[in-house]
């Protein structure tokens, strides 16, 4: 039976020195509870959170002083952006794809799994705009702590929680955290956005994430009035491609947006309530490649940092530095690959802000593997869009020279002697 309490210090008593606490990730971030558990990190010395992404810099407080002291962070993603300025000495990367989290959170067997819910209705709490890896961490921990949030709306699909799987729930009401890039007006991202756009074909389930090249791949969808589904992230984008009626359903009668987060403002969260036309999934469906196999025309789009002549991708880290995850795209290129008329586009503008080449001779020594260069198919740059997969060594680094910017062309050929 639930037992409700009025305070995050109570809601954390469950808590003990040294358990391993998983928190909810993205917009689902359970912030009354981290409070909570700030405020007591004197006595919770030796705990281990674990967590995903989460969205705002004000989540990670936890990992200032002098918290960074008592406290352990494992993440899976490291979200450079809301971290600057975070002492982090705790901090630990955990290098596992999204379709993994399930597994090693059913390895961890977690103490505690801090969460946030919409209100009960009947028997069930909705996990509404952020199932993510919640539901894992609510099956495998020891205590489930909810914050239940009345402003958290409540959404279709398989994102239902049972009111029994729930020990400790808190009230609370609280505008929920976006996740709010600021817009930057980049023609190179537009660029490669829309040349992506105009690979995809009328009836595909697109998956895309959040960021320049995404946000301009939805719009020259719209510009083209191609009708398209959605496979991944509710953003505002796709909010607006789907007012513009740009949106089909992916089985007849189903819905049109089939989503493991909504990663955007106060608009996104908005859309997903009680929306029919969207159903929200955990990451256990949607970032696992059978699941994704069943998708037909599944196009994964997904971008990275630099991509050497062999076709291998970093991600990840940026002047040795884990800056991000491996997140979901090898998970999602392994789904469109076994997708019956699928595809899948890694994406990038040919050139850093600073002018040096994104298509290198060689990833540098050290340099984490995000994609290896078996699973590529198409690659797109501004100045072009090739296919991979079915090339040689040597027509590979041919064909992303070809879309390398025209001042690096000539040394990465030198690079091929």
């Amino acid at each position: 039976m639930t037992r409700q309490v009025d305070s995050a210090r109570a809601a954390v008593a469950a808590i003990q020195p040294g358990d391993k606490v998983v928190v909810a990730g993205c917009s689902g971030v359970p912030s009354a509870l981290l409070q909570g558990l700030m405020e007591d990190s004197e006595r919770l010395r030796g705990v281990t959170l674990y967590s995903g992404m989460l969205c705002g810099p004000s989540s990670y407080a936890f990992m200032a002083p002098p918290y960074d002291e008592r406290l352990r962070y494992i993440t899976w993603h490291m979200p450079h952006a809301f971290m600057k300025g975070i002492a982090g000495a705790h901090v630990e990367f955990l290098p596992i794809s999204w379709a993994r989290v399930d597994r090693f959170l059913r390895d961890l067997k977690p103490d505690v799994a801090l969460i946030q819910l919409s209100p009960q209705e009947g028997d069930f709490y909705s996990l509404g705009v952020s199932p993510g890896y919640h539901p894992s961490a609510i099956r495998y921990a020891r205590t489930v702590i909810a914050e239940v949030n009345e402003r958290m709306p409540w959404s279709f699909g398989d994102s239902r929680v049972a009111a029994s799987d729930v020990d400790i729930a808190l009230p609370v009401s609280r505008a929920l955290l976006p996740f709010d890039q600021p817009t930057v007006e980049d023609p190179v991202l537009a660029r490669v956005g829309d040349m992506v756009a105009e690979l995809v074909p009328d009836g595909a389930v697109l998956q895309v994430g959040v960021g320049g090249i995404p946000s301009a791949t939805l719009t020259g969808l719209q510009r083209r009035g191609r009708e398209v589904s959605l496979y991944s992230l509710v953003t505002d984008e796709a909010v607006d491609l789907a007012r513009s009626g740009g949106l089909r359903p992916i089985t007849p009668g189903g819905p049109s947006i089939v989503a493991v987060e909504s990663m955007g403002t106060q608009r996104s969260f908005d859309f997903v309530a009680r929306n029919p036309l969207v159903h929200m999934v955990p990451s256990t469906r949607m970032q696992n490649p059978v699941e994704l196999s069943r998708v037909r025309a599944l196009y994964s789009v997904n971008s990275c940092l630099e991509i050497d002549l062999l076709g291998q991708c970093n991600s990840e880290v940026l002047g040795g530095k884990q800056i991000s995850g491996i997140g979901g795209s090898i998970d999602f290129i392994e789904g469109s690959w076994l997708s019956e008329g699928g595809r899948s586009i890694v994406a990038l503008p040919s050139t850093t802000r600073g002018g040096h080449s994104r298509i290198v001779p060689m990833l540098a020594a050290g340099t984490p593997v995000t994609l290896p260069r078996h699973a590529l198919h198409t690659v797109v740059t501004e100045y072009g869009a090739v296919q991979l997969y079915d090339k040689s060594d040597r027509e590979r680094r041919e064909a992303l020279i070809s879309i390398a910017h025209p001042d690096h062309r000539a040394e990465l050929r030198r690079a091929m002697k």
